[in-house]
């Protein structure tokens, strides 16, 4: 596992030790970008993200063997109980219940997203077409 450095970059995926995508934006749009760019091309690869909320879980299992370990600053219970479930490892320097909007007054848009659909690929079409 890579130390991540979330000083350069918000989300970075690595294959073999090398950074084959990186990323300085916010939110959930960089791991978008990264699948985008990445699925079919690679697997197995680490992900590191500053956080990881149910949003990106359902993004990561719908990767379907792209990503099969995570390190995050920030994970929630309830993306930490699904990546468990479909066996993609996770270490996080912090686990919330629930990520929060910038103002901190309720769930964040994409978590609240997230819960609206149980199926990571039916989840992946829906957060790629927002996206779009």
């Amino acid at each position: 596992m890579l130390k991540p450095d979330f000083d350069r970059y918000s989300l970075a995926l690595f294959h073999e030790d090398h950074i084959v995508f990186s990323s300085a934006k916010e939110g959930l749009r960089p791991l978008v970008e990264c699948i985008r760019a990445c699925r079919g091309r690679f697997s197995g690869c680490e992900l590191h993200d500053r956080a990881i909320g149910l949003a990106a879980a359902k993004l990561v299992v719908a990767t379907g063997g792209m990503i099969n370990r995570i390190v995050a600053r920030r994970a929630s219970e309830r993306a930490m109980a699904l990546l468990e479930r479909h066996s993609v490892p996770i270490v996080a320097g912090e686990v919330v219940p629930i990520l929060l909007n910038r103002d901190r007054s309720g769930p964040c848009l994409m978590e609240r997203k997230a819960s609206a659909t149980e199926d990571p690929h039916q989840f992946l079409r829906e957060i790629d077409a927002f996206f779009s």
